[in-house]
């Protein structure tokens, strides 16, 4: 998929607010800027022999950082408006190294071993436990040996989950393999009406089996603070969890 014609999108990309940019289509928020594992991604294909794929690009925040330090980018979202955004937004002479793929991941049409490093930023954790097992083994079908996967997802150690704390514990506890999954986000918080009902809050224990189990080793899961987040979504530095793994 491409902007058929040149011509500028209909849509407009949001005004940003607290940091984040909201989605067209009410699946989550575009963070403003890049966090210290997406800019290891785009650092990573800056150098990349072959093209990267970035999964839930919205209005393509590490897409464009990406394509200015040289990378060729696969650009995939599920909604058509934000990728037709994106393509406005790209520098005219960017445009060639740019690949839009409209699709809900992990059910897109990749090549195999067509890909140098692949980025999940905030998506998964918007998965059920089948999806986010299912998007590591495609992942790891398309990437090139020696690629990359970057993965960023919010975990339960926010400060909208609180009321939710008690309940992760007891499931992380008792060996629950999901135990972030909410099947109604908007019965925890009034703020979640602007995500998807499903929520599943992803810990570095179950990222790390998730990507082991698919075959990836892993260099690097760990939590992050978000200082650039509004102080209401912040709790106590465990806010992300970063995840940076290799095809072998």
């Amino acid at each position: 998929m491409s902007n058929p014609d040149n011509t500028k999108s209909d849509s407009h990309m949001p005004d940003v607010e607290d940091g984040f940019v909201k989605t067209l289509n009410n699946t989550g928020y575009m963070t403003a800027g890049l966090d210290r594992f997406s800019q290891t991604f785009v650092d990573f294909a800056a150098h990349a022999p072959i093209r990267v794929m970035d999964v839930g690009a919205a209005y393509g925040v590490a897409t464009l950082a990406a394509l200015k330090c040289g990378a060729t980018v696969l650009a995939n979202d599920i909604d058509e408006r934000h990728l037709n955004i994106l393509y406005d937004r790209v520098p005219a002479a960017e445009r060639s190294r740019l690949e839009l793929l409209c699709g809900q991941f992990p059910n897109i049409e990749v090549k195999a071993e067509s890909l140098a490093a692949t980025l999940i930023c905030r998506v998964m954790h918007f998965f059920d436990g089948a999806a986010i097992e299912l998007s590591a083994k495609r992942v790891h079908e398309w990437t090139v040996s020696g690629g990359k996967v970057f993965v960023i997802c919010e975990t339960p150690f926010v400060g909208t989950l609180t009321a939710f704390a008690d309940e992760y514990a007891r499931r992380k506890d008792q060996g629950d393999p999901w135990p972030g999954l909410i099947l109604d986000m908007h019965s925890y918080t009034p703020r979640a009406s602007g995500l998807p009902k499903l929520g599943n809050w992803l810990d570095r224990d179950v990222l790390t089996r998730v990507f082991s189990e698919a075959g990836f080793a892993i260099d690097e899961c760990e939590y992050f603070a978000r200082p650039e987040f509004p102080d209401w979504l912040q709790l106590d530095g465990k806010e992300s969890v970063g995840l940076i793994a290799t095809k072998n």
